[in-house]
């Protein structure tokens, strides 16, 4: 979503499963995430994301959940 001309702003979620062979493991994995844009100029760009992971797994105590902050620069010319 444009909030305005210079910032931007990304949901995101995704989902996936993992079936493996030769056993009885199935995992799932959903991904929630939001960046936010913000443009200095035509040139410049600071982009900021906070990103939560999950892995729910069918082996006991297999699960895992971790959240990820990023913060990145775009310089273009």
């Amino acid at each position: 979503h444009d909030f305005r001309r210079w910032l931007t702003a990304i949901g995101r979620f995704t989902y996936g499963t993992a079936d493996y062979r030769g056993g009885n493991r199935t995992d799932q994995t959903f991904s929630a995430s939001a960046d936010l844009i913000y443009k200095l100029s035509r040139d410049v760009w600071i982009k900021g994301q906070l990103r939560r992971d999950w892995l729910v797994s069918s082996i006991p105590n297999a699960d895992t959940a971790a959240t990820v902050v990023m913060l990145g620069v775009r310089v273009q010319n």
